[in-house]
C-alpha cells in the first residue's frame, strides 16, 4: 500500500473537522513545497493570467475583478478549493 493510500485510509477514521485539519496542513505544505511558481514574481503571474480575459464566457477561467456590492459565496468556493485541492493530490 502506498503513501496516499495509507492517508486516504487513516483520515476516514477522523472526524470531519480533524479531516479539514488535515486537508488544511496538506494544502499548506502544497504551498510551501510548490516550486514552479515560489520564484515567479507577482506581475508575473498576473501577466500568466490575462489571457483569461480574453474569453470572458469559459466558466473554468479565473474571475479576476470583483466590484463593490458583488455577493461572493464564500463557503462554495472553498468547497471547491478543497476538491480540487483532494483531487490534485489523489493524481
Amino acid at each position: 500500500m502506498n503513501t496516499i493510500d495509507l492517508v486516504t485510509q487513516k483520515i476516514n477514521l477522523l472526524p470531519p473537522k480533524q479531516q479539514e485539519e488535515v486537508l488544511d496542513f496538506v494544502e499548506f505544505l502544497i504551498t510551501k513545497y510548490r516550486v514552479d511558481n515560489s520564484h515567479k514574481s507577482a506581475e508575473q503571474l498576473a501577466t500568466e493570467r490575462m489571457k483569461d480575459l480574453d474569453d470572458p464566457d469559459n466558466p473554468d477561467k479565473w474571475e479576476t475583478v470583483v466590484n463593490i456590492g458583488d455577493e461572493i459565496d464564500v463557503e462554495s468556493s472553498l468547497e471547491n478549493l478543497r476538491k480540487l485541492r483532494l483531487g490534485s493530490i489523489r493524481s
